[in-house]
């Protein structure tokens, strides 16, 4: 149980570390602040999954170059294989690389897993020793207390986002299935989704709209136009209402 604890510790750590690394990296990008996770608190959870694979697969490798290929391998594969999970629960692609050099359908690309077996090597040389050293100093009560908050912290998450983000699909359908105009540009598209709907207003919900705006490349695989028109009616301050 204390092996699972610490593991766990470590996966939260470096969680919050790579929310923070990529809220900085995009926010700087759109010159404002964007919560980049998939899940609303300070964390992603694909960071911790991987710091923790690295550490427990790849910790006793000293070779930094043998450490790097495996690295960058094993965290490259492990955002191939969760952009397929996520596409195949959400019918949705939360990211894609079609655009970049050297990418494998579009979910990893080759500077990607590149910059990823680098932090990679900071992380097991560097940034974990220290990390480790911490987490083994907290008393056995401690580390049980906050194993247990974070836990509940994260299940809450989950499910409240999940809950969430799957009325998204009926918001896209509801669009797709009303908008009859045709649509010609920003401006008529924003006004079609008000105009050729009368039945009153829904609100988007918070969740959708961070989602959407945090995810420029966010892409539905059943409802990819009607994504696009819900994209541009948030961009267009209209402040996440749409006609129903």
């Amino acid at each position: 149980m204390p092996r699972i604890e610490i593991v766990f510790l470590w996966f939260i750590t470096y969680s919050i570390f790579g929310w923070v690394y990529e809220t900085i990296l995009c926010s700087i990008k759109k010159k404002r602040f964007i919560n980049r996770g998939f899940l609303n608190g300070p964390y992603c959870p694909i960071y911790g999954c991987g710091a923790a694979l690295d550490i427990l697969l790849l910790g006793k490798i000293h070779n930094t170059v043998l450490l790097f290929f495996a690295a960058a391998l094993l965290t490259g594969g492990l955002e191939y294989v969760t952009s397929v999970i996520m596409e195949k629960l959400f019918h949705a692609r939360w990211w894609d690389y079609s655009d970049k050099k050297f990418n494998i359908h579009g979910r990893v690309y080759l500077t990607g897993i590149i910059v990823f077996g680098t932090l990679s090597v900071v992380l097991i040389l560097f940034l974990h020793p220290a990390v480790s050293s911490i987490i083994a100093r907290l008393s056995a009560t401690m580390r049980s207390a906050l194993v247990v908050s974070f836990f509940l912290i994260l299940l809450i998450d989950v499910i409240y986002t999940i809950t969430k983000i799957l009325e998204l699909g009926k918001i896209l359908q509801d669009l797709g299935n009303r908008l009859e105009v045709p649509i010609q540009s920003t401006k008529t598209r924003c006004v079609s989704v008000f105009t050729t709907i009368n039945e009153g207003t829904k609100t988007i919900n918070s969740q959708i709209r961070r989602m959407i705006l945090a995810f420029p490349n966010l892409k539905s695989i059943r409802f990819g136009e009607e994504l696009k028109r819900l994209r541009e009616l948030l961009q267009s301050g209209k402040n996440g209402k749409y006609i129903r």
